[in-house]
């Protein structure tokens, strides 16, 4: 419960390095998470050269502002967060100590899913990728998850396989000193539970 409530999204960076042993231990606390048939067929890739993180970031199509008009009536912390968020996208991924990049391997191709079922191995990496976020947040470290929309890039510019499916990049590192770190939502749980019927 305490990496739970400590855990939060980080995109300003401290440049200290991460020590390779607490990389180490969030990726097998990553590899402890369920996962569909017991398969954990999940990849991880730390990018550390300059250069093709800079041909990641080419990749995508990353907003460099956004009009706060256009949240006219949001959740003031959805708000909060995206204006923190558009802006950094390029540099958090530029900047970051490290850059994890994670991989797994779909029962059916994203997109060509057609049911639910079809999906659960985009689930159980996303167990892993939590498991990953609370084991780097019990360490003091912290990161942000990116979900990129030109895959096929990033799996050339990385040397991925065809059949595999990328998760997330995961810019992480310690927090920058004045980092803006917005709390998190509160939700109550009995306004989302329901017990036998909606």
């Amino acid at each position: 419960m305490n990496a739970i409530d400590k855990r939060r999204t980080v995109r300003d960076f401290d440049p200290r390095p991460v020590p390779e042993a607490a990389l180490k231990r969030a990726l097998e606390a990553g590899l402890k998470a369920p996962s569909y048939n017991h398969l954990k067929d999940w990849h991880f890739l730390l990018v550390r050269d300059g250069r093709k993180r800079l041909e990641l970031t080419a990749t995508e199509t990353m907003q460099e502002t956004v009009d706060p008009a256009s949240f006219a009536g949001a959740d003031e912390l959805a708000k909060a967060m995206y204006l923190e968020a558009v802006p950094k996208q390029r540099r958090m991924i530029l900047e970051a100590p490290e850059l994890l990049v994670v991989a797994f391997a779909p029962k059916t191709a994203v997109v060509e899913a057609k049911r639910v079922y079809d999906l659960n191995c985009l689930a159980s990496v996303w167990c892993c990728i939590e498991n990953i976020l609370l084991a780097l947040a019990e360490e003091d470290l912290f990161g942000v998850t990116f979900i990129p929309k030109n895959t096929p890039g990033v799996k050339a510019v990385l040397g991925i396989p065809g059949e595999l499916e990328v998760a997330a990049f995961i810019p992480l590192g310690y927090a920058a000193a004045g980092a803006r770190i917005l709390p998190q939502k509160a939700v109550s749980v009995e306004e989302r539970l329901h017990i036998d019927r909606w």
